[in-house]
């Protein structure tokens, strides 16, 4: 008896162990990767509304091919990681890809966003969260956002959740832009940021969610960032879903030859441990 408990205890540990060790894998690949994102990013889609205690997370992608009068192809990952204790959440993002017009780059782009959450009470919780991202085609060279606030689901049950949040952030942006452009190459600024989140189950094999975020400048509400995405997902097996999701973007000041206005409909397939 004696010694089954030992053994019990050791692989107890081990597992502990291995589980850390995935948890730093994971950290230096999504900073190695070329991780494709907007400037602005929905993290709220990508959490989960119950998350089991100790790791979990999930691995998704897609891929676009065209052959013929283009050669064109993209390549897009994701993944994310939770870690949940009796007092914490804590969620690492990251998302990416690249794009080959012919044998150039014509995209590519990367993220890396960090999230720690308090279970305050059953209706607040408090967080903070830090971000590093980059985008070429938005001609963004550098982004870093530190930001903190509270969220709340002030509608919940077996149909789903029905929450909102908001935050003051700090951002510092780098363009790529000629010297001549009009606007400015390097910014830096605090913004006012607040969401609207829903997520509906009508059957346990599918599942909707819809995010909306407001950004606005804190001391220039027409300076003005607007994050709109809507996601369907359905499992094909136990660890395999299904996605289809529709983006939209709007920034009121754009960089010099970038449209205000910038949608995006991607398929893909996620793997959830």
């Amino acid at each position: 008896m004696t010694d089954f408990c030992e053994y019990s205890m050791s692989s107890d540990l081990n597992l502990i162990s291995l589980r850390r060790n995935l948890f730093s894998l994971f950290i230096a690949f999504l900073t190695a990767f070329p991780l494709q994102t907007a400037a602005q990013v929905d993290i709220e889609a990508l959490r989960t509304e119950d998350p089991p205690m100790g790791y979990s997370g999930s691995i998704g992608s897609n891929v676009t091919v065209r052959t013929g009068n283009v050669d064109f192809i993209q390549v897009g990952l994701n993944a994310r990681l939770f870690h949940v204790d009796d007092l914490t959440t804590t969620l690492v993002v990251g998302n990416g890809g690249l794009g080959l017009l012919g044998k150039s780059r014509f995209a590519s782009s990367g993220l890396l966003h960090y999230r720690k959450t308090y279970l305050y009470d059953r209706r607040i919780s408090p967080e903070w969260f830090g971000q590093l991202n980059y985008d070429r085609s938005q001609r963004l060279d550098f982004r870093m956002v530190l930001g903190g606030g509270a969220r709340t689901a002030f509608a919940s049950g077996e149909w789903g959740e029905f929450g909102m949040g908001a935050s003051l952030v700090l951002e510092h942006e780098a363009l790529n832009l000629s010297e001549d452009a009009l606007h400015p190459i390097n910014t830096s600024t605090l913004r006012w940021s607040s969401f609207l989140t829903l997520r509906v189950v009508p059957t346990e094999d599918f599942v909707i969610t819809s995010t909306t975020y407001m950004q606005p400048k804190y001391d220039d509400f027409n300076d003005l960032r607007m994050l709109g995405k809507i996601r369907f997902a359905t499992p094909v097996t136990d660890e395999l879903a299904l996605t289809i999701s529709f983006n939209m973007r709007y920034d009121s000041g754009p960089p010099d030859g970038i449209s205000a206005l910038d949608t995006t409909l991607r398929t893909g397939i996620t793997y959830v441990y």
